[in-house]
């Protein structure tokens, strides 16, 4: 008899029971396992070793994967999961949901309202390489002085030339990348950089080959997907004949979760605490305040607006989310109103138990 577990896709915001039907892999049906107030979203699967499966069959389960997450987030906000997730048996499942606990809800906090935007850019490195040439006076000039010499009195020419062209071409590419960033960042969330793909699309443009300059991932507000429409349209219509553009979605917002199956609820406190410096035990107003001061500390326009305190600022405000998830957790197990210090030790935290 093949070994039967229970797939995960996804998290979600419900304490309701409901099926789906029965589009899970291999057309198993899809429903919920609840715990507290969020819910796993499942079918029951045999033990799949996916790292054996041929290229196609991988492919299907990585589809059907997607395709599930794409109809759960039509009704909830979506956690999806890395694809491949199988726990064991049901109180596997459930030790993973309260293990995960807050980690769980401040990314469905942080994800509420939102989905996943994919941006991918390309260009035609040849014929913008000859407008640059053609354009570029002193690229012009060197290569002119480049072809009079000619031989080994022209070598250095011939390098100092070779430098310039890479620099230009590096500079527009960046200058590109810069301009769609700032572009759509004004109506996201967030934003996150992508591998590039390697294979090349052809014919474009003039004739030549297409070479993937950028491959972004954009939070944006279900609400303002008209607008992101829009920015495209203006930034294809801008670079027309130079870029060219797709974006894809909506969809769950992969790219922006990072639930990290290994650590449980004490660790995640634990690091949020010790990253805002507070002690054991803080009230709301001490964790309210602190993340305020270090927000102001390291907010990017003391920087002239640079993104080098980016990074900073996103492990400042997922630690306050943390924290504000445990504290509800705790007030709702209390009583909201009933306390004045939070325990942040490992013994209350495990066990729900905090310092009146």
């Amino acid at each position: 008899m093949t070994e039967e577990g229970i797939y995960i896709y996804s998290i979600i915001k419900e304490n309701k029971d409901r099926r789906f039907g029965s589009i899970g892999i291999n057309n198993r049906e899809v429903s919920l396992v609840h715990y507290k107030d969020i819910s796993a979203v499942v079918s029951n699967t045999p033990i799949i070793k996916f790292d054996r499966l041929d290229k196609k069959e991988l492919t299907r389960h990585v589809a059907t994967h997607q395709k599930v997450n794409g109809e759960i987030m039509k009704d909830y906000d979506v956690v999806p999961m890395a694809f491949g997730i199988i726990a064991p048996s049901s109180d596997a499942l459930l030790h993973i949901l309260e293990k995960a606990y807050l980690q769980f809800k401040t990314a469905l906090k942080n994800i509420t309202g939102k989905t996943e935007f994919v941006v991918q850019v390309w260009w035609d490195q040849k014929k913008l390489l000859e407008e640059l040439i053609n354009t570029n006076q002193e690229i012009q000039t060197l290569k002119q002085e480049v072809s009079s010499r000619g031989g080994i009195l022209g070598m250095p020419m011939k390098l100092k030339l070779g430098k310039l062209i890479h620099q230009g071409v590096e500079g527009q590419r960046q200058a590109f990348i810069n301009d769609i960033q700032q572009t759509l960042d004004s109506i996201s969330y967030d934003s996150a950089s992508n591998k590039l793909i390697l294979s090349p699309y052809q014919n474009f443009g003039s004739g030549g080959e297409d070479e993937m300059i950028a491959n972004f991932s954009f939070l944006i507000e279900k609400t303002k997907e008209s607008e992101l429409d829009k920015k495209m349209q203006e930034l294809g219509k801008k670079y027309e004949g130079k870029l060219r553009f797709k974006y894809i979605g909506p969809m769950p917002p992969y790219s922006f979760v990072n639930v990290n199956l290994g650590l449980g609820n004490f660790e995640v406190v634990n690091e949020a605490r010790k990253l805002l410096g507070l002690a054991e035990y803080a009230s709301s107003d001490d964790i309210k305040n602190t993340y305020y001061i270090l927000a102001h500390k390291y907010h990017p326009d003391k920087y002239g607006g640079e993104s080098k305190t980016e990074e900073k600022i996103k492990k400042i405000t997922q630690a306050y989310s943390v924290l504000e998830n445990y504290c509800q957790s705790c007030d709702e197990f209390l009583g909201k109103g009933k306390i004045q210090k939070y325990s942040f030790k490992k013994e209350d935290v495990e066990d729900s138990i905090i310092m009146k």
